[in-house]
């Protein structure tokens, strides 16, 4: 049996050496998180990058980048570094993981594709790997283990939550629901009585608020499974 060849990545594809005139690596990537920031997913294409940069072909940008998901692995990890890491854990680990939680779904709400594309590509960049090996080491200064299972766990709760927040953003405004109100005179028509009187009682909590309590209900799970002293398996 053959095997599977592997990918090449962007991240052993140094860049080629400057010449006059012309494009960079980070021209091309500023360029892709513009245009994905204006038209999302489906409007990143090679094509679309290189109208923007003014390029004749999107061949041309293949030498900088390798292939569209080596741009999507660049831009991936050029957002990654709005998040705001410390150089150092504080005596506080709860705190520390939230503040980089929370930095992380600020940055997602500035660049909604991030969310979408992210578990589509290896998370080797080094401005991603920094986040990680922040938490990885405030977990461990803390002895809550497995480090790498927590690390994981809160990621997915923040881009989970944000794809989440996007999908519902958009299927409201597909049925030009803009308000709680709105929905709860929807909802309303069609619900029994029990339901309809949850729904007059329906909290107006925004999304960042809801995101908030979703994330210190996880962070009081971490805190109520930590054994010091003791590895947990795994």
């Amino acid at each position: 049996m053959p095997s599977t060849p592997v990918e090449r990545l962007v991240w052993h594809h140094p860049e080629p050496p400057g010449r006059k005139h012309a494009l960079t690596r980070a021209e091309i990537v500023r360029a892709g998180i513009t245009l994905a920031d204006a038209e999302g997913v489906s409007g990143l294409t090679m094509r679309a990058v290189a109208d923007a940069l003014g390029v004749s072909t999107p061949m041309s940008l293949y030498r900088y980048v390798l292939n569209k998901d080596g741009l999507v692995d660049l831009m991936l990890d050029e957002v990654s570094a709005e998040v705001e890491v410390p150089d150092e854990p504080s005596d506080d680990w709860r705190r520390d993981l939230r503040d980089v939680a929370c930095s992380l779904w600020l940055m997602i709400g500035r660049h909604r594709w991030y969310a979408e594309l992210v578990d589509s590509r290896p998370p080797f960049g080094p401005k991603t790997m920094r986040r990680a090996s922040f938490m990885l080491e405030v977990l461990e200064r803390a002895e809550l283990r497995p480090a790498m299972t927590y690390t994981s766990l809160l990621d997915n709760y923040v881009t989970g939550t944000a794809m989440s927040v996007s999908r519902e953003i958009a299927m409201l405004e597909r049925f030009g629901i803009g308000t709680t109100q709105d929905l709860q005179a929807y909802a309303g028509e069609m619900a029994n009585d029990s339901l309809g009187s949850w729904l007059r009682d329906m909290p107006t909590s925004t999304a960042d608020e809801r995101f908030e309590l979703g994330l210190d209900c996880l962070l009081d799970g971490i805190a109520a499974r930590r054994r010091p002293g003791r590895r947990s398996p795994g």
